[in-house]
C-alpha cells in the first residue's frame, strides 16, 4: 500500500492559465475571463468523480466500498479487523474520502468564483462537480459544512443534513438553469479542452446534471418526500439520462496507460465481492463475463467482506478479479444511463411523474442499458428469467459461506406486492451499476435492498452484522482542527453520538 498525499481545504493552488474561447455570446461576454486556468482548476475538481489516480481509487472505490457488495478487499495491512469490512477500521482509512473531496473541490472552486464572479458555464460545472462530491460525503458521514464553507475558512461550522441537502439542490438547480442554455448551444471549447467525460457537450452535462437530482431526491425521499417528489419530478422533465451513449465514463486512464483498480489490483488489494458475484451465479446473469474473471477451474467466485479469516490476499489469490483491473487503459465508470432508468421505475412505483412509461417499463429498460453498456447480449431472455439469488459456496474457506435471504426473480410480475417490485428494481439497479459502491450502500441503508451479504463478525460495538455500518464517523482531524463545530454536529446526528451505528437522516432506522 502506498502512502497518501492529503490535501486541505486552504491548501495552495499553483494556477496555470490558458486562452479560452467565449461561451454565452461566442464573441464578448464580461463574465468570461482572459484566462481560465481550467486545466488546473476543474480539471483537478474532476479528479471526485471516478478517482482515478490509484491511492484515491483505494480509499474511494475499494475501501468503505465494501459495504456495497461490489468489491472487497483481501488484505488486512496488519491492522487485525480495524478494518472497514469489520466496521472498525483505523483513523486514516476513515478520513481519505473526506480528506481527497475536500482537498480537490473547495480551493478549486473559490478559484474558478473569484475568475468568472460566479457566472457562466465553468462556474456551473465546477458547482456540479462540487454538489457530487459534497452529496457523497453527506451520504457517507451526514452533517458536513456546506452552507457556511468560505475562501480561507478551514474551520467552518457544520449543518444539519436537511439544510445541507436542501443547499445542495438549490446549488444544482442553478447549474441546471445555465445547463439548459447551453445545451442548446452544442459543444462548448472550454469545456472540451478539460472535459474527459463528454467532450464539452452541454446536453449530455445537462442530463447527467439532472440525473444525479434524481439520484439525490430519491435518496432523500423517506425523510423528506414532498421536496424529493418535486425535485424528481423537475430533473425527468428538464432531461435524464436515456441511453448509453449519457453514461459517463472517466478516460484520464486511456492517456495515462492504466487505471486505479489495475494498480490496486497489482498490490492484491481488491477482488471481486462473495454478495454481487453469487446473485449473478444464481440468476445465471450473462454480465459476468464483462464484470470479473473466472478462477483456475473456470468459476465465478468472490471474497466475502468481513470473511472469517484474517483477509490475506495470498489465501484469496484464485478468486475473481475485477475485469476493469485487467485492463489497463479501461475507462472508470462515473454514472450508468441505467440507473436513471431504475430511478424512473422506482419513482413510479412511488406514484410520481416519471414521464411516460410505468415502473415495469422502466424497469425493463434499465436491464436493456445495462446488458448495452456492457455490450452483452441476452437480455430479453434475463428479464423472463425465474432464477433465483445464489448462495455463497467457498470450500477453500468454508467459515465464509452465506445463504443469500433474497429470493426474488428477475422476471416482473404485475402480481408482486410493492415491497417485492422494489426490491427487484434495486437489486437490477444494484447489479447494473457495478462498481459505484455509494449506491448500492446507500439504497441497503435507505431501504433494506439489495439485501448485501454482512460480515462475518463486527469489531465495533457500535454496529451489529444484521444492519453492517451506517455511515462513517467524524474524523478526527476535524476533531483536532475544527473541535468546536465537530462536537456541535454531534448533536445533529441520529441518537446524537458519532458512531459508525447511527443512522443517518436519510436513512431506514430499524
Amino acid at each position: 500500500m502506498k502512502l497518501i498525499k492529503y490535501i486541505g481545504i486552504g491548501a495552495a493552488m499553483i494556477m496555470a492559465a490558458s486562452c479560452t474561447t467565449n461561451f454565452e455570446e461566442f464573441n464578448t461576454n464580461p463574465y468570461q475571463p482572459n484566462k481560465v486556468p481550467a486545466n488546473t482548476l476543474l480539471s483537478t475538481m474532476f479528479e471526485v468523480y471516478a478517482s482515478p489516480q490509484q491511492n484515491d481509487c483505494q480509499m474511494n472505490n475499494t475501501m468503505w466500498a465494501c459495504f456495497s457488495g461490489h468489491v472487497t478487499a483481501p488484505q488486512s495491512w496488519g491492522k487485525g479487523d480495524q478494518l472497514f469490512c469489520y466496521y472498525n477500521v483505523v483513523e486514516n482509512f476513515n478520513e481519505a474520502t473526506w480528506n481527497t473531496y475536500f482537498g480537490k473541490i473547495y480551493t478549486n472552486l473559490f478559484q474558478i468564483a473569484n475568475l468568472t464572479e460566479k457566472k457562466g458555464l465553468i462556474y456551473s460545472i465546477a458547482q456540479v462537480t462540487r454538489v457530487f462530491a459534497m452529496q457523497r460525503i453527506a451520504s457517507l458521514q451526514g452533517p458536513l459544512p456546506y452552507t457556511k464553507v468560505t475562501q480561507g475558512n478551514t474551520t467552518a461550522a457544520y449543518d444539519d443534513e436537511k439544510t445541507a441537502w436542501h443547499a445542495m439542490f438549490d446549488d444544482l438547480n442553478a447549474a441546471i438553469k445555465i445547463l439548459e442554455e447551453a445545451a442548446t448551444m452544442g459543444t462548448n471549447a472550454d469545456l472540451a479542452s478539460v472535459d474527459q467525460f463528454y467532450k464539452g457537450d452541454c446536453a449530455r452535462w445537462l442530463k447527467f446534471a439532472n440525473t444525479l437530482k434524481l439520484r439525490m431526491a430519491l435518496r432523500i425521499s423517506n425523510a423528506d418526500e414532498a421536496f424529493a417528489k418535486q425535485q424528481a419530478e423537475e430533473a425527468v422533465k428538464s432531461g435524464v439520462m436515456d441511453n448509453v451513449n449519457d453514461s459517463s465514463w472517466d478516460w484520464t486512464n486511456s492517456n495515462q496507460g492504466v487505471n486505479g483498480y489495475n494498480v490496486v489490483d497489482s498490490w492484491g488489494e481488491v477482488k471481486a465481492n462473495a454478495c454481487i458475484v453469487a446473485y449473478m451465479n444464481g440468476y445465471e446473469d450473462p454480465r459476468r463475463e464483462a464484470y470479473f474473471t473466472k478462477n483456475s477451474k473456470g468459476a465465478y467466485i468472490g471474497v466475502r467482506s468481513g470473511s472469517a479469516d484474517t483477509p490475506s490476499p495470498t489465501a484469496y489469490n484464485d478468486y475473481s478479479r475485477l475485469k476493469i483491473a485487467t485492463q489497463k487503459t479501461a475507462a472508470q465508470p462515473v454514472m450508468y444511463a441505467a440507473e436513471a432508468a431504475f430511478m424512473k421505475a422506482e419513482g413510479a412505483l412511488k406514484g410520481w411523474n416519471m414521464g411516460e412509461g410505468s415502473a415495469e417499463s422502466f424497469y425493463k429498460q434499465g436491464i436493456q442499458l445495462s446488458f448495452d453498456e456492457f455490450k452483452v447480449q441476452g437480455a430479453d431472455n434475463y428479464m423472463n428469467s425465474t432464477k433465483k439469488p445464489g448462495n455463497h459456496v467457498d470450500q477453500t474457506h468454508p467459515g465464509d459461506n452465506y445463504t443469500n435471504t433474497s429470493q426474488v426473480t428477475v422476471k416482473w410480475n404485475e402480481s408482486d406486492s410493492k415491497e417485492v417490485k422494489l426490491e427487484k428494481i434495486l437489486t437490477q439497479k444494484w447489479i447494473a451499476c457495478y462498481l459505484d459502491p455509494l449506491m448500492g450502500w446507500s439504497d441497503y441503508r435507505r431501504t433494506g435492498y439489495p439485501q448485501i451479504f454482512p460480515a462475518t463478525k463486527s469489531a465495533n460495538a457500535s454496529c451489529t452484522t444484521k444492519r453492517g455500518q451506517r455511515r462513517l464517523h467524524f474524523s478526527e482531524k476535524e476533531y483536532r482542527t475544527n473541535k468546536e463545530n465537530t462536537e456541535n454536529a454531534i448533536k445533529m446526528i441520529h441518537g446524537g453520538q458519532d458512531t459508525n451505528g447511527a443512522d443517518l437522516w436519510w436513512a431506514l432506522k430499524k
